[in-house]
């Protein structure tokens, strides 16, 4: 009667686990509006569920009596333990990681936390004080960027806008109009609102990716587990996030998905492509609009510097550095490229504000401070 009502038992699972399986295909390659509905974790759960209950009810069924017992005992024990080995692990890796107040993906675990706050924006939706009306008595600068420029994990005064402000003096003003996520497209309609105030000078902040085109799709690692559950278990637990990340990193080592760097050199590498063309040729529209509103112009450019190795060996982007000054020169603007600076560091981590963000922390920003203003002070008197 046992061994009948485990053949049973394993036979309603397995067929409750091809039922889900037929509906999770349905919904999620073929968009079945009328399954839309349906909770995303519920059914991996339930697939799950399903299958490790036909697989213990089939290996049960193997067994006699005392062996189910020892057998139901064993794996009690085996799943006791790894609950608590993960639970122990995660908590480890929060201690390791107490520090960490930011993260480069916004909605994982440390960013989820919010251990960190940017604060408010004020009335144009900037990360700074209120602009106030031009006087003829100060030489008012605007910096443009994305969240190098926003300041992702430090605060305002540790940003290099705000430290230049200090170092000029009270003849002197800076804005920071940072948008993180910004790109080349984005960088020219922030330029448009910065142009209202009347600069006299725009320093544009460039990073690698703001050359993506719209053309561009960027590569992505296949989940670790899928949909909802995968951003749930990012959102709550760090060792999922440790985890995950390592995940991407083998299905890159092994091909299985496009490293960034393989997929950046692909679109951008010819300067003759039409990624290249194009994304340089946003960067020549924003030289043009600024000089027309009478605005002088300069160019920052940070290296990835989560790709910098020691003593900057082994960086993979020199050809989009080498593409900015060509463009700067071709121009006639004032090029800061940031990568021999940057190339110094012995430990590129030590630049980072977080293990787990590669954004300049503050002693970063004091260094990119300092290197730009020794390249733009002469053009900045008046």
């Amino acid at each position: 009667m046992r061994r009948s009502w485990l053949r049973w038992f394993a036979t309603a699972c397995q067929a409750l686990a091809v039922l889900v399986w037929l509906l999770m295909v349905l919904r999620y390659q073929y968009g079945a509006a009328s399954l839309q509905a349906l909770d995303e974790v519920a059914l991996d759960l339930s697939f799950l569920g399903a299958v490790t209950g036909a697989a213990i009810a089939r290996a049960l069924d193997r067994r006699a009596a005392a062996e189910r017992r020892l057998f139901l005992f064993r794996l009690t024990l085996l799943v006791g333990a790894t609950a608590l080995a993960v639970i122990a692990a995660e908590y480890a890796a929060r201690l390791q990681y107490r520090h960490a107040r930011t993260s480069g993906n916004a909605r994982d675990y440390i960013a989820h936390g919010g251990a960190w706050s940017a604060g408010p924006s004020n009335g144009l939706g900037f990360r700074d004080r209120e602009v106030t009306r031009k006087s003829p008595e100060r030489y008012r600068i605007v910096a443009i960027g994305d969240s190098f420029t926003w300041g992702q994990g430090i605060e305002r005064e540790e940003r290099f806008s705000n430290l230049l402000e200090g170092w000029l003096g009270p003849r002197y003003e800076v804005f920071n109009f940072g948008v993180p996520g910004n790109n080349m497209r984005e960088h020219l309609t922030v330029l448009d609102r910065a142009l209202e105030v009347s600069p006299d000078f725009v320093l544009l902040q460039l990073y690698i990716n703001d050359f993506e085109t719209r053309q561009m799709l960027r590569p992505h690692a296949y989940p670790l587990l899928p949909g909802r559950l995968d951003r749930d278990l990012g959102q709550s637990s760090l060792l999922y996030v440790l985890v995950r990340n390592q995940w991407s990193r083998v299905q890159e080592m092994t091909g299985v998905s496009e490293s960034y760097v393989h997929y950046m050199e692909r679109n951008l590498r010819d300067p003759n492509g039409v990624n290249s063309v194009e994304a340089f040729g946003l960067l020549k529209q924003f030289f043009e609009r600024a000089r027309a509103a009478g605005a002088k112009v300069g160019v920052v450019l940070f290296p990835e510097t989560d790709a910098l190795g020691a003593h900057g060996k082994d960086y993979p982007f020199g050809y989009l550095h080498d593409g900015v000054r060509r463009a700067c020169r071709d121009e006639n603007v004032g090029c800061l490229d940031l990568l021999p600076s940057f190339s110094t560091f012995a430990d590129p981590r030590s630049a980072w504000v977080s293990p787990l963000d590669a954004h300049p922390n503050a002693m970063a920003n004091r260094r990119a401070a300092n290197e730009i203003l020794h390249a733009f002070s002469a053009d900045w008197q008046y």
